[in-house]
């Protein structure tokens, strides 16, 4: 019957020559077997149809229509193959025919040739712009390519003919959110059709697309909506806590959890247990959690943090070792055993399981700056230099990246760069205590004794417990001659129980920080 429908239009809309173009025929001669085709599929015979279409094609060969409904017939039989020689053939006669390039459009999709399926919709899309369904499919088709702010024109477009359609309001997000135009993505959301304000799938979906591109704040309402609707569903209730975690709000995880009957229950609060510095708890339920899913790699991975946290970093490398196994090309392993690796100060070892990590996440900024500390303690200043660099290259505002830049190139005596990195590092975080102690280290060896005071305070101020800055600041003292001040200090210092002059284990735990 859709077949019949579609004889139908294409019989009352024949295409029209065009200037400059050699004139395309009537269909005079090939109707009456046209009209025979339609009485065909009407009584659903399509071979009896294609027969009819075939001598249409036979006695006037520039009858576009017979090529068009040979082409959607053929389509519908499932020979996409023969369909789009047809529908090339009616393209051919006909450059100016909507219909033909939006039908080939479709055929090339059947197929998944998306650039081909791509030039045919942009064509459809220029000759008849109202028409929303070729609008909408080069957007999905601009996405599926992985151009997601080339298929946000065509999808507004769409939008804005049927703003009524949920499929294009999610696919604007969708692309929007692909694109990195979140204010685009949030704004498409909120002008969805109202009717779906209430509608599960729909709330579902947002909150999960949010939540995949890192915006867990925006995926809470939608979530919570969907959750609300369908409190039973534990995949909606679990992506909800997942939410909360990513935003944060560990105690809503329990709240929303009460009674965990999966491994990914359990799981999830051992995870709000962790971010909650609750290590009892978390290393409960994450082995309750084990109990039930021996070999969950999120799970284990777990276990290494917890593992790692209360110092014991040889049965967290083994985790570790087994997880990776588990899944081999996943980042994370690999990073957690490169860092129980540095703790045990095995460096070579933890520099090829940190560079692993980096080559599966080439975004892991923290990977590549853990893979330059333990190139260093090896002895490999400027290879560690190169990873640091590249770890600023994708962080340029972290300050924690900048003052080890600036600790590595004092060790190489180049100064004037080491004091531009700490100077960096100081601005972009003035409460942070190291690069002001190592500023104050350069004024020292530069006889820079005001200026060296001045960073040693800023120091203390920033962590009182940074003990090494209160021996430093006592012998810069003195050298300013103020013995009094000089003398609280050192006093400080001693008070504090720690050996003199312990700059290494002030870079170590600065190290475990970012590594945390």
């Amino acid at each position: 019957m859709l077949a019949s429908v579609f004889i139908a239009v294409y019989l009352a809309a024949s295409p029209q020559p065009t200037q400059g173009q050699e004139a395309v025929s009537n269909c005079r001669l090939a109707r009456p077997y046209l009209t025979d085709s339609q009485t065909a599929l009407s009584a659903h015979d399509p071979s009896g149809a294609v027969e009819k279409l075939n001598r249409a094609v036979a006695v006037d060969p520039r009858c576009t229509d017979a090529h068009l409904l040979l082409g959607l017939t053929e389509f519908q039989r499932g020979d996409v193959a023969k369909a789009i020689l047809h529908y090339r053939q009616a393209v051919k006669l006909n450059p100016r025919s909507y219909s033909a390039h939006y039908d080939l459009a479709l055929a090339y999709l059947k197929e998944k040739k998306l650039p081909l399926a791509r030039i045919e919709l942009e064509q459809a899309v220029a000759l008849d712009p109202k028409q929303a369904d070729a609008a909408y499919d080069l957007g999905i088709v601009l996405l599926e390519m992985g151009q997601p702010a080339a298929a946000l024109r065509p999808l507004r477009r769409a939008h804005a003919l049927t703003p009524e359609r949920p499929d294009v309001s999610f696919n604007l997000v969708r692309a929007g959110l692909e694109a990195g135009q979140l204010e685009e993505a949030r704004q498409a959301a909120k002008q969805a059709p109202a009717g779906l304000a209430s509608d599960f799938q729909w709330n579902a979906a947002l909150g999960q697309q949010f939540l995949k591109h890192a915006q867990p704040s925006d995926a809470l309402p939608y979530l919570r909506a969907a959750n609300a609707a369908h409190p039973d569903d534990a995949g909606v209730r679990n992506q909800l806590a997942t939410a909360y975690l990513a935003s944060r709000q560990p105690d809503a995880v329990w709240e929303l959890i009460k009674a965990p009957a999966t491994a990914e229950e359990n799981y999830l609060r051992a995870s709000a247990f962790y971010q909650a510095h609750r290590f009892t708890d978390a290393d409960a339920e994450s082995d309750a959690a084990l109990t039930l899913d021996p070999q969950n790699p999120k799970v284990m991975l777990l276990r290494v943090r917890l593992l790692q946290r209360a110092g014991q970093q040889q049965a967290a490398l083994e985790m570790a070792q087994k997880t990776s196994a588990l899944v081999p090309d996943w980042d994370e392993p690999h990073y957690l055993a490169g860092i129980s690796y540095y703790f045990l100060r095995h460096y070579t070892e933890a520099r090829k399981s940190l560079v692993r990590a980096f080559e599966l996440n080439p975004k892991s900024a923290t990977a590549v700056f853990m893979a330059a500390l333990a190139s260093g303690n090896e002895g490999q200043p400027r290879e560690a230099e190169r990873y640091l660099r590249r770890a600023i290259a994708l962080q340029p505002d972290n300050a924690r990246f900048h003052c080890h830049l600036g600790i590595l190139l004092m060790r190489l005596n180049e100064y004037a760069k080491a004091e531009q990195s700490l100077k960096r590092a100081a601005q972009l975080k003035p409460e942070y205590a190291l690069p002001h102690y190592e500023l104050g280290k350069l004024s020292v060896n530069s006889k820079q004794w005001k200026e060296a005071s001045q960073q040693f305070e800023s120091t203390i101020a920033a962590d009182p417990g940074f003990t090494s800055a209160y021996y430093q600041l006592a012998r810069v003292y003195t050298r300013l001659g103020e013995s009094e001040k000089a003398e609280r200090m050192l006093a400080e210092f001693k008070k504090l129980h720690q050996k003199e002059n312990d700059d290494t284990a002030a870079v170590e735990e600065d190290a475990k920080s970012e590594s945390d």
